[in-house]
């Protein structure tokens, strides 16, 4: 069978890429088609050929003549590839299958129509361009499912949605592949200060989006005792003890960064969205061996790791978690061997692969 996977982002793209290492381990020829690599990206064979396709701000939002010249393209790419199957990744792509008249199934990981929803105004001429995107959102949403052949999502709460429209939802997390995780070594924890680390480019950010929400979160460790806090991804943030900030890593030696603490982050505050949401930081967190301090909204996160989790409702809260682990360190000493088995034995992309591979009709 040939599948073609189809994104709007560009490799690399790791979803993208664990779903066509999935097929491409089944016996299917994997193609990729999008907005094209980086230069840096190092295709590990998962796709037979990467193909590049003129997305742009205007084509995603339907505006001829970038649009016309978008389905042109693909109409193209189409007519030589040939393929049995699309897995169409986010909407635009999705739109772009559903126009084909081809099978398709519709990967959603983002939930783009109640992102902006959630999503806040930031210029004048927002408020101008906004509701069009809503309503082209959901519009296209609809459309997109209910002529998919299967959907996958990130979260149950996500399936429960949009069974609405389609029956069949698989739900599939992003979870790390186990290769990735099993050439981390994970030792105890050193004695010392208690280490915190979170991964995003929000804390030097205007708020953005609401619900990724950290303004204040610096302060905590820079005004309390409650250790020190290392930034991962944030590449305009100027790190100064007790918070540090090492911008942008590849992911390995992220990985590898992360198993150097204790605790790991999900500082997001609280928001609607959370319950649907299922962040990848998390699992990657615990494959680290840290513990987790997590928003109490965020339920689908907070479900599938259970103990090995702790929550908080507001900066408060957290404020007085961190200054009594950091007073009392024997509290997260011992863990981290625990919480990386429990990763391993549950929270790998392998476990979900036969769901993808069942929309497939593989």
């Amino acid at each position: 069978m040939k599948v073609l996977c189809l994104s709007q982002n560009p490799l690399p793209d790791s979803r993208v890429e664990k779903s066509g290492l999935t097929a491409s381990k089944a016996g299917h020829s994997v193609f990729f088609a999008g907005p094209g690599a980086d230069p840096a990206y190092n295709n590990d064979g998962s796709f037979e050929k990467i193909f590049t396709l003129p997305f742009s701000r205007c084509a995603n939002l339907g505006i001829p003549p970038d649009w016309n010249r978008l389905k042109k393209k693909f109409s193209e790419l189409l007519g030589n590839v040939k393929p049995d199957i699309i897995h169409a990744h986010n909407l635009v792509a999705g739109k772009l299958a559903l126009l084909s008249g081809r099978q398709y199934i519709y990967d959603d990981h983002e939930f783009w129509s109640l992102i902006l929803k959630a999503a806040r105004r930031m210029k004048w001429y927002h408020g101008l361009t906004q509701p069009y995107k809503r309503w082209l959102a959901r519009r296209r949403e609809d459309q997109v499912l209910e002529n998919a052949s299967g959907v996958i999502v990130i979260s149950e709460q996500m399936a429960e949605y949009h069974r609405r429209k389609n029956p069949h939802v698989q739900v599939v997390p992003n979870y790390p592949l186990k290769a990735e995780s099993l050439g981390l070594e994970v030792g105890s924890e050193k004695p010392g200060v208690l280490s915190s680390v979170y991964v995003g480019s929000d804390c030097s950010q205007p708020v953005l989006a609401p619900y990724r929400d950290v303004s204040g979160l610096l302060d905590i460790f820079r005004k309390n005792p409650a250790g020190k806090l290392t930034v991962i991804g944030d590449g305009k943030l100027v790190g100064l003890s007790p918070v540090y900030s090492l911008g942008m890593l590849p992911h390995a030696e992220m990985m590898m960064e992360l198993t150097k603490h204790h605790i790991g982050l999900l500082p997001w505050k609280k928001h609607w969205i959370h319950s649907y949401a299922n962040p990848n930081k998390p699992y990657e967190y615990a494959h680290a061996g840290l513990l987790n301090l997590i928003i109490s909204d965020a339920e689908p996160v907070i479900n599938t790791l259970g103990n090995h989790a702790r929550t908080f409702n507001n900066y408060e809260e957290l404020r007085k978690i961190l200054i009594d682990y950091s007073e009392n360190m024997g509290q997260v000493s011992g863990l981290k061997n625990t919480i990386r088995n429990f990763a391993l034995d549950n929270l790998v992309w392998e476990k979900n692969e036969k769901r993808i591979l069942t929309l497939y009709g593989a």
